[in-house]
């Protein structure tokens, strides 16, 4: 596997972990520490991980300029990885705009499966990408947070967050 390299930025949220190749932002996590972020990265594959600030530095800069209300979209390169139905999925969030959220209904409809509304949020459950894929977006038909597997108290908070971002 190729060469990682990892870095770390402070935000309201917590400490936001970022793992990138030389294609693009690999992993994203948000919360926990450098022992865990190193494990997570061990299980997805990534074995070689390296310190890196300044090769990160693209992205860290986007998500605090995200988190300053100046960011209301990731341009960083992404280089993401999954099965072609999580890939459709994550395509779809991308498209959801900031301050505003989908049901996990309507990104079934998106993506061609309006049936596929548990398998969407499984989708959503392994995003390795989560704020710059924005799966705190999806929430559930009847207005709901639904899950979110950095906790739903952080998808409430980046929710609000960025709807109070696009009334300014």
């Amino acid at each position: 596997m190729e060469e990682v390299y990892y870095a770390s930025v402070a935000s309201p949220i917590g400490t936001i972990w970022v793992a990138s190749d030389k294609t693009g932002v690999c992993l994203v996590s948000l919360g926990g520490t450098v022992q865990e972020f190193l494990k997570e990265l061990s299980t997805a594959g990534f074995r070689h991980a390296q310190a890196d600030r300044e090769f990160n530095r693209g992205v860290l800069t986007e998500i605090e300029a995200f988190f300053a209300g100046k960011v209301i979209s990731f341009s960083s390169p992404l280089h993401v990885h999954g099965r072609p139905f999580d890939m459709r999925v994550w395509q779809a969030l991308q498209r959801i705009p900031l301050g505003e959220t989908r049901s996990y209904e309507e990104i079934a409809r998106a993506i061609g499966n309006p049936r596929a509304c548990r398998a969407v949020g499984s989708a959503n459950g392994r995003n390795p990408l989560p704020l710059l894929i924005p799966c705190h977006r999806v929430i559930r038909k009847d207005g709901a947070l639904g899950g979110f597997a950095c906790g739903t108290e952080i998808k409430q908070w980046l929710l609000h967050f960025e709807q109070q971002v696009m009334r300014n």
